[in-house]
């Protein structure tokens, strides 16, 4: 075993002896009771490296770290035969102890209590059940009724062991195995405690290696120099052009290009992400976040890394100018730092960082000499597809069979975009083998790497991957040894063809819906969810608030449209009973944004599900705004996405917590929103809609609504005066619909007393809906 790879186990098994404790399986304090398991796992399954691993919970305290009995251990175990000198497993061990004090300065006071469930980082007073996370059966937290006991853990650590044993000793392989079995196990048991014990394992294991890799000694520690001294740096990248990028395409196959361009995007960030952690020598448990275009690691800081750094950042910045012509770029910079600005100061070291992005992003590109270089070569002709200009030799007869010639990037994203329902996963390997691969399956290009489409995990030693990205999965199920795990989270529901294998286009998602053919799009982030992020000061309170939050807008999100979660969700304004097949596609869904199209009658219904879910998902705490538009199919998707873009900006300038429906008329006042609170859509639909009263008559009789809809406009354009409400008496009378429109039967003495404006205004976001629904 190399020593890195030593220390970084050792790390995320420190703490293994917490769930073992709580759940009474010896005696002792968690330390000997982690030692102690890892002991009796060596004797169950035969591998002597649990064995080597249990010092590493023994020896984790102060009080613990006696020399004489270290050093006994350390001679009674052997560690040569792993590879290992003795005096390196010495300074392994203290490292690890290091990097817990570092990781565990964030702990709150308080008296611990052994069967405190975990809180949510969103609302503490939300706790969460202890089990597995499973990507078909997620948990949401709950405000009471949640109950721990000795025999919750005994069950939790025994499952742990059984799998633990039957998987390589291998970090890339045991540490999603940590994240499936301690991502819902507190990390300490005082009271509302919301940080993960995985993720506090992951941020010793991440901090412990970084100090290795800087060059940390035994003396260094007991010194102090190693937390006082900024022996560490803070990595930083965020994407900028995310929106062009994605939805700067037109033509036919428009939807197949959105896909294969977000998925893509994702591709280019983990190529990233993934060549830092290589060159650096670190592990996945370094990257505290990486979502959304938006990536954090921690690292070591020397020369040699530093210089790394550099060079991977000239090579990305040069990679992206070449490729997409300055749509997208990508802003990476490195802050130095002590373990204790790390433990205690975190957000101070953000701070300091984001200036850095800030300034990197206003002088972007300026590493492409080919920025300035003119170069006289034959004709430039654009893409059809994504507009970039190319030499006209460069251009490609399309995949596609449009009998178009497109770029090379868009004839790759054609054939990504038409195999991505298919595969399980990518495998990320050298560009050397691009040629071999790409006669096997379909490839894309990233920075450093080419990333093959996987169909199949027994295939995956065809493509000499480097690592291999699975799916919503944290099993590596068969993947051969040497070859490097990653867990792919990705929210790709689609709806195909009936009885094909082909996604279904705008027009048929239009074709489907209910009443009037229209595309419904949908796009909607958490409101104030950077000044959330800025609020937490440690990594593993990040490491856990990104984790949560891209659980949600990924695997959670496919099962909310899948329909489940009913239990959760509750009554919701529907047009229809939900089907087990929706007629929606997920063309972007990361960090906290999602952009989601299909049959206009299911996004208006989708997204009060969203909606629903998230609020109970994070207790009350955070509210998520929407923007909602239907449009004919054929409308270029550049024009849909400023559309929607500009009513979610809308609902946000509004107040946040909100929807921007449909087209709305307004006397153009702060008093009189064009956008709805959710849960006053929520009680108008329930007063208009109940018994389907409303929908039924639009169905029958729609000249009584477009009549209401017409005294609608008369108080918008004045809503000082009271003709309106004079003519709804008359027109509901006359019609014999007044029992439908109860709060429209005059002025509502209490908005008038309160400025707020009058029920009429409202209806039209109920009206046009049911309209929509009821045209034949």
């Amino acid at each position: 075993m190399e020593l890195s790879e030593v220390v970084a186990l050792g790390g995320l098994f420190h703490d293994i002896g917490k769930p073992v404790q709580r759940g009474n399986l010896y005696s002792g304090d968690h330390s000997s009771q982690g030692a102690k398991f890892l002991e009796d796992l060596t004797m169950q399954t035969g591998r002597e490296e649990f064995k080597l691993l249990a010092l590493f919970s023994e020896f984790h305290h102060w009080n613990n770290m006696d020399e004489r009995r270290m050093w006994a251990k350390i001679k009674d175990l052997k560690p040569e035969r792993f590879g290992i000198a003795p005096e390196d497993l010495y300074r392994a061990l203290w490292l690890v102890y290091e990097a817990d004090n570092i990781s565990s300065s964030e702990r709150e006071p308080g008296s611990p209590s052994s069967y405190r469930p975990l809180a949510s980082i969103f609302n503490r007073s939300y706790k969460y059940p202890l089990k597995v996370l499973d990507f078909n059966d997620l948990a949401f937290p709950v405000k009471e009724g949640v109950r721990l006991n000795a025999e919750d853990y005994k069950k939790l650590v025994r499952r742990f062991s059984l799998e633990v044993g039957k998987r390589e000793v291998a970090f890339d392989r045991l540490l999603p195995l940590f994240e499936k079995y301690f991502t819902f196990v507190s990390s300490v048991t005082t009271e509302n405690n919301y940080i993960s014990l995985y993720d506090h394992m992951r941020m010793t294991s991440a901090i412990a290696l970084a100090m290795l890799k800087a060059g940390c000694t035994v003396e260094d520690i007991k010194s102090g120099r190693c937390k006082s001294e900024k022996r560490f740096l803070l990595i930083e990248g965020d994407f900028s052009g995310i929106q062009d990028f994605i939805y700067g395409v037109r033509g036919k196959g428009t939807l197949k290009y959105l896909r294969a361009r977000s998925a893509y995007l994702e591709l280019i960030g983990w190529d990233v992400v993934l060549e830092i952690i290589e060159r650096l020598g670190l592990t996945r448990a370094n990257v505290v976040f990486n979502a959304g275009g938006h990536f954090l690691i921690i690292g070591q800081n020397s020369r040699e890394s530093r210089e790394q750094l550099e060079e991977i950042r000239k090579e990305a910045s040069r990679w992206l100018y070449n490729e997409f012509g300055g749509t997208l770029y990508l802003a990476v910079e490195w802050e130095a730092t002590s373990g204790e600005e790390l433990g205690k100061n975190f957000d101070r070291v953000r701070k300091r960082l984001g200036k850095k992005l800030t300034l990197r992003k206003l002088r972007r590109f300026e590493d492409v000499e080919e920025l300035f270089n003119v170069e006289a070569l034959d004709r430039m002709v654009e893409c059809p597809v994504c507009g970039k200009e190319v030499h006209e030799r460069e251009l490609e007869e399309s995949i596609s069979g449009d009998g178009l010639n497109v770029c090379r990037t868009c004839n790759e994203l054609a054939g990504l975009g038409g195999v991505l329902p298919k595969i399980q996963g990518f495998a990320r390997g050298k560009k050397k083998y691009e040629g071999e691969i790409k006669r096997i399956t379909k490839t894309v290009r990233g920075p450093f790497s080419i990333f093959a489409a996987l169909k199949d995990v027994k295939d995956v030693e065809d493509y000499n991957p480097r690592q291999v990205l699975l799916k919503n999965s944290l099993d590596p199920e068969n993947l051969p040894s040497g070859v490097k795990f990653i867990p792919y989270l990705v929210a790709d529901y689609v709806k195909m063809k009936e009885g094909s294998e082909v996604v279904m286009d705008f027009d048929e998602l239009a074709k489907s819906s209910l009443g009037t053919k229209r595309l419904g799009v949908l796009k909607g982030d958490v409101d104030l969810l950077g000044e959330f992020f800025g609020r937490l000061d440690t990594p593993s309170k990040l490491a856990t608030a990104s984790r949560f939050m891209d659980y949600f807008f990924k695997p959670y999100l496919n099962s909310i449209i899948e329909g489940k979660f009913e239990y959760i969700i509750g009554e919701v304004p529907s047009l229809k009973k939900w089907p087990d097949k929706p007629d929606i596609v997920v063309v972007y869904a990361g960090g906290d944004d999602l952009f989601i199209v299909g049959a206009w009658d299911e996004i208006f219904e989708l997204a009060f599900r969203i909606r629903e879910a998230f609020k109970v998902y994070a207790g009350g705490e955070m509210t998520i705004s929407v923007g909602t538009a239907f449009f004919d199919p054929n409308l270029p998707i550049y024009r849909i996405a400023e559309y929607v873009s500009n009513r979610l900006e809308t609902a946000k300038e509004e107040g946040r917590n909100r929807i921007f429906l449909i087209e709305r008329t307004s006397p153009g006042d702060k008093k009189h929103p064009l956008t709805y609170e959710w849960e006053n859509y929520k009680r108008l639909w329930k007063l208009y809609c109940r018994d389907r009263g409303l929908l039924n008559l639009a169905k029958e009789k729609k000249a009584p609504l477009w009549k209401i809809l017409e005294i609608r406009d008369l108080y918008v354009n004045d809503p000082s005066s009271v003709h309106w409400a004079y003519l709804m008496a008359y027109v509901t009378a006359r019609l014999g619909i007044r029992d439908k429109f109860p709060e429209l039967a005059g002025i509502d003495a209490n908005a008038v007393e309160n400025g707020e404006p009058q029920p009429i205004y409202w209806v039209d976001g109920i009206l046009k809906i049911v309209l929509m629904a009821g045209r034949r």
